[in-house]
């Protein structure tokens, strides 16, 4: 029998995508615009490593001297009791930046408000959430002490003159944490989230997150329905969801890691992945510009991951020279707290520092 002209193309098709996706652009045009340099600050971190919160946060203002600070507004901290809200954590660190700023300098904040929020475990829940049937986020996010909840938080700040950007949920459309399950919040729910925010605080910009795949064919398949063809084939695949994000919010931030356990070194070297982020950032960079939009770094890797040797001193030095010239507005990056312990990281995030902003 005769094959179909759509048959005898298919392998030629497999191996123009397969090429396409795992052979991304290494050079990437320079910018001029200076981005907003800063990190995101989390007091677990900082205790981990032997720091109490605010004198952590104060310490890594004075060396770094950043223009933005993101901080978590954690339900569970400020829910420990149903019916009850006490941000005295986050109004604790934002006294210390105003402390800081009084000497002349400014920083602002952007502050994260949802129950997909900054760190592991991806879900903070107050323990008096009832989970027993199962994480039903859908319901969770719909119930009325959910919704008290975004609605004081962004009432409480939205007047602050420290504040910069909201950020809704983190990763809120991406399945991050396989032993709770499914963990994704349908776009739909964070679309009526950035709604509610616009409604109370029409003034300040809201910011959505993801990631992103190892290269943009790879990023406009995933959109284009195509992720479960590349599953089936060599090499990497699609990941996070820069489409539906950038369209959901003001800013599109992409949380850049090139070092994890999801990143294995045999597929790949920090240095090439690097250049992968690098090509990504530009390409999405270039199209929140045609919205009117922006692209920021909103988690930059900036130490190792749980201690892994795999991220050195030298990758974020060159991660700094290559991210600022994408056009991107803003990188924030994150483990900052891990150099607090380690002059040599502190020294070497000073000087990224500095490359950011060149």
């Amino acid at each position: 029998m005769r094959a179909s002209p759509g048959i005898r193309l298919l392998p030629l098709l497999l191996i123009l995508l397969t090429v396409g996706a795992s052979q991304p652009p290494f050079t990437v045009p320079a910018r001029t615009a200076r981005p907003l340099v800063g990190f995101t600050f989390i007091s677990d971190r900082a205790l981990a490593a032997g720091f109490e919160p605010k004198a952590a946060l104060a310490e890594l203002l004075r060396r770094l001297h950043p223009d933005l600070v993101r901080i978590p507004i954690y339900w569970d901290s400020v829910a420990p009791v149903s019916g009850s809200l006490d941000f005295t954590a986050v109004d604790g660190l934002l006294q210390t930046i105003h402390q800081y700023n009084s000497r002349r300098h400014h920083a602002q904040v952007i502050l994260v408000a949802g129950v997909r929020n900054l760190a592991w475990p991806e879900i903070h829940l107050p323990s008096w959430v009832d989970t027993s049937a199962g994480l039903d986020l859908a319901r969770i996010t719909s119930s009325s002490a959910y919704l008290a909840y975004l609605d004081a938080s962004i009432r409480r700040y939205a007047v602050s003159p420290l504040l910069y950007a909201w950020q809704v949920e983190n990763e809120p459309l991406d399945s991050t944490n396989q032993l709770l399950g499914e963990v994704a919040i349908d776009g739909s729910q964070v679309a009526g989230e950035v709604a509610l925010l616009k409604a109370i605080d029409p003034v300040h910009q809201v910011i959505v997150t993801t990631y992103n795949s190892a290269s943009v064919s790879l990023d406009l398949e995933a959109t284009g329905g195509l992720a479960w063809f590349f599953q089936l084939l060599p090499g990497p695949k699609p990941a996070g969801h820069p489409r539906p994000a950038l369209d959901l919010a003001d800013i599109l931030g992409l949380d850049v890691y090139v070092d994890t356990p999801s990143t294995p070194l045999e597929e790949a070297s920090v240095t090439e992945r690097i250049g992968w982020k690098a090509a990504t950032l530009t390409y999405w960079a270039d199209e929140a510009l045609l919205s009117g939009k922006e692209v920021w770094i909103t988690e930059m890797q900036g130490s190792t991951w749980n201690g892994d040797p795999g991220f050195r001193q030298e990758d974020l030095l060159e991660s700094a020279q290559q991210y600022s010239g994408t056009g991107v507005g803003a990188v924030l990056l994150w483990g900052v707290e891990d150099w607090l312990a380690s002059p040599g990281w502190m020294r070497t995030g000073q000087a990224a520092f500095q490359t950011l902003r060149k």
